[in-house]
């Protein structure tokens, strides 16, 4: 079977109505949808509103037209007439309104200070055309009604589209000028919007009795539609991608932040735990940064308490300045210092020339400080060797140590010290007071604890303030 050409416009004759219902419902839908729809800007959802309602009235009032134009009745006449007066009046409103979409992406997305001038001239021609659109139903100028209410061509006919075709030439070069400034998605829509009605509103003058221009006119709204949407979703995707990638790195710097700062803090924590430690024994320390105000005293059964100084100290640096005298006081007590550290002992403090310092502070009443200090003492007497080999200065040192009961704890809140008390310490002084140079001097208690460790020499007795005479060993 054979079809031919006339039976295939008969056919689209007969659907188009359905399908101009069909688009008007899906712009009406869109025109409803922008209304709520976010993340565009006010004069963007007025020009896509605008846009689908005059679609939808240019095919409603189309598709009236369609349906009653061979209806006889004088009361379709009249409904006829006003119907194709809308059809061409709707036509020029859906350029209008796309003139203003277009003049709204210019400004907001191609970076236009201003919509440009065409697009006004444009709006102006379009605004003439409807102004003679109203004064030719008055005068037959466009078109006519027979005498069988038959709509037919005037001869002046064409010049209607002197109006609407200038309009889309200058939106066209509009668009061209400034395609690239347009987002990418919606220019190749933005360009069907001009050419395609324009093609199909020659095929309605082939083709009688269809309308081809007010179908792909609404087709082209919707699909621009479309088009915006996804390029609005793609825009807020990047920039919400954008928005997490810049929360990351903040949040990167923030703990790269926290991370340099707690470094620092525990680089300061450090310091101060350092400078403390220098000051205080370790567990004292510990005790005072958990409860400042806390009263530090402790009583222990059996430590071992060293005294020494420099024989002759202030023969020797009245001879010196007092640049040099620290100096070399500070070479010797570093010195004993850095031993200290080593060893095990606790240094308790400098007076002068004079260097004090314990062994054993711990309730083990057994413990070995007093094997530990006498090895210290030992170790200090080969430190002064050394240092009397590179000095211009010889110097000789006395050492007096003494094992036993004392009481320790910290006095004061401000430049606070460590400080230990005692029957115990007393004695160790005057067992270096009453020693001799280069010579450790230890009383009959420490004695009693190392004498299977190291050999001394006969015992010699002391006066000490307070006890009378007592025994004392050299090493």
């Amino acid at each position: 079977m054979q079809i031919n050409g006339e039976f295939i416009l008969d056919l689209l004759r007969y659907f188009q109505t359905d399908a101009m219902l069909f688009l008007q419902g899906i712009c009406l839908l869109i025109a409803f949808l922008t209304l709520f729809t976010r993340n565009l800007t006010k004069t963007r959802k007025i020009a896509i509103i605008a846009l689908e309602l005059c679609a939808a009235l240019y095919l409603t009032s189309s598709r009236f037209y369609y349906l009653y134009k061979d209806m006889p009745n004088v009361h379709f006449w009249v409904f006829v007439r006003i119907a194709k007066f809308l059809d061409y009046l709707f036509s020029l409103a859906v350029l209008s309104s796309f003139n203003y979409y277009l003049g709204d992406l210019l400004t907001h997305e191609g970076g236009l200070e201003k919509k440009p001038k065409r697009l006004f001239v444009a709006d102006i021609i379009l605004a003439l055309g409807a102004v003679s659109l109203i004064i030719s139903q008055f005068t037959n100028f466009y078109y006519r009604w027979d005498t069988g209410n038959i709509y037919t061509h005037s001869k002046c006919f064409f010049v209607f589209y002197f109006f609407p075709l200038p309009a889309l030439i200058l939106a066209l070069t509009c668009i061209i000028e400034h395609y690239k400034k347009f987002p990418r998605r919606i220019r190749i829509p933005l360009v069907l919007f001009v050419i395609v009605p324009v093609i199909m509103a020659y095929f309605q003058f082939i083709a009688k009795g269809l309308a081809p221009a007010v179908l792909s006119t609404a087709g082209i709204d919707i699909l621009l539609y479309i088009f915006t949407i996804e390029d609005m979703n793609i825009r807020v995707e990047r920039a919400h991608k954008l928005e997490i990638e810049m929360m990351a790195k903040y949040q990167k710097e923030l703990e790269d932040t926290v991370n340099e700062r707690t470094k620092e803090l525990k680089e300061a924590n450090e310091k101060v735990e350092y400078l403390l430690l220098n000051i205080l024994p370790e567990n004292i320390a510990r005790e005072l940064t958990e409860d400042p105000n806390k009263v530090i005293s402790n009583r222990y059964p059996n430590v071992s308490v060293l005294f020494t100084d420099v024989v002759d100290f202030t023969k020797i640096s009245s001879s010196m300045t007092a640049q040099e005298t620290v100096i070399m006081l500070n070479k010797i007590m570093t010195l004993f210092d850095d031993r200290a550290q080593r060893e095990g002992i606790e240094k308790i403090k400098t007076i002068g020339d004079a260097y004090m310092a314990a062994a054993g502070l711990t309730e083990d009443e057994n413990n070995d400080g007093a094997l530990k200090m006498v090895r210290f003492a030992k170790g200090l007497m080969e430190d002064i060797e050394e240092f009397n080999k590179t000095s211009s200065v010889k110097i000789q040192i006395r050492i007096g140590i003494n094992s036993g009961e004392l009481v320790a704890g910290v006095i004061g809140k401000t430049k606070f010290i460590y400080d230990i008390w005692g029957d115990n310490v007393n004695i160790a002084s005057r067992m270096e007071s009453t020693g001799s140079s280069n010579r450790i001097h230890v009383s009959e208690s420490t004695y009693n604890q190392v004498k299977d460790y190291y050999a001394y020499a006969e015992k010699v007795e002391v006066e000490v303030k307070g006890k009378g005479r007592m025994n004392g060993y050299y090493l």
